[in-house]
């Protein structure tokens, strides 16, 4: 018999695709904005960066082990979905756009990863007894 105590909680795959979902959604909608304002093109570096952080500290989160690991896994699916919907939905992209999106979501998925797994391996504080 196994106890749930032994059981390591895993991502599913609609964990995933979730993620991927929501990084398509923050590419989009900075490239939503860049045509309809004239924002700055630096600002499209930090909404790539959060589109590949996002998600995948949202599904590190889930994670009980393997958080780095997990949140690289979750950055390419995310990169994979993001490619495969603009080439269907958008026209014009350079295959220069694709590499620097898939930079900053590798760079993200890796940041969320490491983030998530220096919080499980920080010491806890205990809990304090509240006298009444």
């Amino acid at each position: 018999m196994i106890h749930l105590s032994d059981q390591s909680k895993k991502p599913s795959t609609t964990d995933y695709m979730a993620g991927a979902v929501l990084s398509y959604g923050i590419v989009y909608f900075w490239i939503r904005v860049k045509t309809l304002y004239n924002a700055p093109w630096i600002l499209a570096f930090v909404f790539f960066y959060l589109g590949g952080l996002l998600p995948s500290g949202m599904i590190c989160k889930r994670t009980s082990r393997n958080q780095l690991p997990t949140g690289l896994k979750s950055a390419i699916i995310s990169w994979i979905f993001t490619v495969v919907s603009l080439l269907a939905f958008t026209q014009g992209n350079q295959a220069s756009f694709f590499g620097v999106l898939l930079v900053f979501f590798l760079l993200g998925g890796f940041t969320s990863g490491y983030i998530t797994t220096r919080q499980r391996l920080k010491p806890r504080k205990p809990k304090r007894e509240v006298e009444v």
